[in-house]
């Protein structure tokens, strides 16, 4: 399928999609940023010195979140060099404005839609010498255009689950040439490595570098931000914390009920709970908030609480969860129980925290299968049984705890990954003055 046939495929998609679209706008506030730059593509960005660009590209919060430390690193590599950053969704603009927007050489725009036009638009505008995208974003009209625009298109921290994989398999006439285009896929695991070579990439061009996400975290529950956060709320040593982050419906409901009844028995536990997505603060506000209990939101704090002025805070803030996870003695990691296929358990995991999640943890099976491997993890099965879980670490505390340094010294082993992507994306500007770096091990 060409480039024009793959256009006129996209517009039909969009113009049946339009009105779900436009209601979903109307109704969650979404889409509506950056819609001229996703579909005609990115304006003049200010003019290139003689530095080279490189482009880092992730959908939404999680990627952008997990870019930071990599461009860290790059720039420490190649302190000359220009970044592009870009996103895919609002909230993930909004932490890459927090994040990346005050930083020397760095411009930051939304990614382009798959046709060709806003491709071609975008990428010469932003006239990069590397593109590298997280996890798996790859478009065949992007993969296209760049190997015209001699533009190597990379993936770090691979990922390529069995669902999309069989996807790509049934679809292999049309999705085999893409894959066979990009430069490098830096893999999180030997078996993602194989299914990247299976669906058409060259076994030269891919490579095994662990998962970024265990360099991409803190072990610091003293760090200025975790205390910042414990003082802003309350909190002391007294207090028994329980987060319950990157949560979805009805996971807020159900977790607040057993806070109830443990409460009962544990005067001091406190529940702070991080909904995954912004459409979905003020109606987990209102649920939470019509149970007996205090309530109170992140976001209208203005001056530091005393901890007897809530029970539950609802965090309705972007890019703090990080830092609440360092505040948690349990730490529930929600999406875990319906559609979405878990999120990242790693970050209270390296604070030590007793982490717990769901049975539907798909996009995260290999840390998954390390964590309760090593006993630092459980695995929840149900909704209905997430009181019974809390009630039994309330009860034997010390038992939670000894999880929690088992979770804490396996991401202490399994980092490294920043550095081995780092050594293989400087391949890529060999003209460059950079640290120096070995070829990492390559994995058919």
């Amino acid at each position: 399928m060409g480039i024009l046939v793959r256009n006129i495929v996209y517009c039909a998609a969009l113009a049946v999609l339009s009105p779900w679209l436009a209601w979903r706008s109307v109704r969650t506030g979404r889409y509506r940023n950056g819609l001229r730059s996703k579909i005609f593509g990115c304006s003049t960005l200010p003019a290139r010195t003689n530095a080279k660009r490189i482009w880092l590209h992730g959908v939404s919060v999680g990627e952008i979140q997990l870019l930071e430390p990599l461009m860290a690193d790059l720039r420490r590599a190649l302190p000359e060099v220009e970044f592009i950053v870009s996103t895919t969704t609002d909230t993930g603009m909004d932490l890459a404005q927090k994040l990346y927007a005050q930083l020397p050489r760095t411009h930051l725009v939304y990614f382009p839609l798959d046709f060709s036009w806003a491709v071609r638009r975008t990428m010469r505008n932003v006239d990069a010498d590397l593109l590298v995208l997280g996890e798996l974003e790859v478009w065949p009209n992007l993969i296209a255009i760049a190997q015209q625009l001699n533009l190597p298109v990379t993936v770090v921290n691979g990922r390529l689950s069995q669902k999309s994989f069989q996807g790509y398999q049934k679809l292999s006439r049309l999705t085999r040439p893409m894959f066979s285009k990009l430069s490098l896929v830096v893999a999180q695991t030997s078996e993602y490595a194989q299914r990247f070579v299976d669906c058409g990439v060259p076994a030269d061009r891919v490579c095994v570098g662990g998962s970024l996400k265990f360099d991409n975290v803190s072990f610091d529950s003293n760090s200025s931000q975790v205390r910042s956060l414990a003082q802003l709320v309350g909190l002391h040593e007294a207090h028994t914390v329980w987060v319950v982050g990157s949560s979805q419906n009805p996971e807020e409901q159900v977790a607040c009920q057993a806070f109830l009844k443990a409460k009962q028995r544990y005067p001091d536990l406190k529940l702070i709970v991080v909904p995954r997505h912004k459409e979905r603060f003020d109606e987990v506000y209102q649920q939470l908030a019509s149970m007996p209990v205090q309530v109170r939101r992140r976001s209208q704090i203005d001056q530091s609480l005393n901890a007897d002025q809530w029970d539950v805070l609802v965090v309705d803030t972007i890019g703090e969860l990080r830092w609440w996870w360092g505040l948690a003695q349990l730490a529930l990691v929600g999406g875990s129980f319906g559609s979405r296929n878990g999120q990242n358990m790693l970050e209270p995991a390296a604070y030590g925290a007793n982490v717990a999640f769901g049975p539907k943890t798909l996009n995260f099976r290999a840390i998954v299968e390390l964590l309760l491997a090593a006993e630092a993890a459980q695995c929840i099965p149900s909704l209905e049984e997430i009181e019974g879980w809390l009630l039994k670490q309330l009860a034997d505390p010390e038992v939670g705890q000894a999880q929690g340094q088992r979770a804490q010294q396996l991401v202490r082993q399994h980092q490294g990954s920043i550095a081995r992507t780092v050594e293989q994306l400087i391949l890529f500007l060999p003209h460059h003055q950079c640290a120096k770096s070995g070829q990492g091990k390559r994995a058919a």
